[in-house]
């Protein structure tokens, strides 16, 4: 491989590795973690969060889990596959409602703590409403005042589509962070009628995003690769 070849090569390859932002994934964002010692059972069914799955109820609230803390209402139910119905968790056995029992003050909020550099980001979790009354399952979800959002069903306040009862709904969100801004809080609440039936969440991620390859950069370098090699071509004639 000639020089002009090596050249070549190096400024496709650098353009190419543009590096994402570094960032803190979302800790237990599946809230598939049996292991997190919690210093209490849980606060209804008097569960251990390890065993929730052999447990006869299926659920129980806590006030925290492995990566997450109650700011508000009664805490974090965790419920597993089963425990309404049909219905399972999008991936592995467990998923969160934040309108949790004990009623009243179910109506619960659950936040946690990212560390994020300068950068854009992608925020993806999944939803589904626990009944068809738009009234009971609102959830609505922000990453410190970069983004917020509402979830009710039978419909969505942004791009995502229509949720629907039973089924996973994909809900993402993109957002930038500036210098000075981390760290910031990605939280989650139920809001609506405190009855117990709410929203249910699943598998949240927070990504970085890359930055898009410098394409005029690599036009320019190879322009000006190009005039150095017709330059060198008329000095050998």
């Amino acid at each position: 491989m000639n020089k002009l070849n090596k050249a070549v090569c190096f400024a496709v390859a650098s353009v190419g590795m543009v590096a994402a932002p570094a960032f803190a994934a979302v800790v237990n964002g599946d809230f598939e973690d049996k292991t997190f010692s919690n210093p209490n059972p849980g606060l209804v069914n008097g569960i251990a969060i390890g065993d929730l799955e052999t447990s006869g109820p299926g659920w129980d609230v806590y006030t925290d889990i492995l990566g997450w803390e109650t700011s508000a209402g009664s805490g974090i139910e965790l419920q597993t596959n089963g425990t309404i119905g049909s219905f399972n968790a999008n991936s592995g056995t467990r998923y969160v409602e934040l309108d949790s029992h004990p009623a009243p003050n179910s109506n619960s909020t659950m936040f946690q703590t990212l560390v994020l550099d300068p950068g854009t980001y992608q925020l993806d979790f999944f939803y589904s409403p626990r009944n068809g009354d738009a009234g009971s399952n609102g959830i609505d979800y922000s990453v410190t005042g970069l983004i917020s959002g509402f979830l009710l069903a039978g419909g969505v306040t942004g791009p995502s589509g229509t949720t629907t009862v039973g089924l996973w709904t994909l809900v993402s969100s993109f957002f930038t962070v500036q210098a000075g801004d981390s760290p910031v809080t990605l939280s989650f609440s139920a809001v609506g009628a405190e009855n117990t039936l709410g929203g249910f969440i699943d598998d949240v991620s927070v990504s970085a995003v890359p930055v898009p390859a410098a394409l005029p950069l690599l036009i320019t370098a190879l322009a000006g690769l190009g005039f150095l090699s017709r330059r060198r071509q008329r000095s050998a004639a």
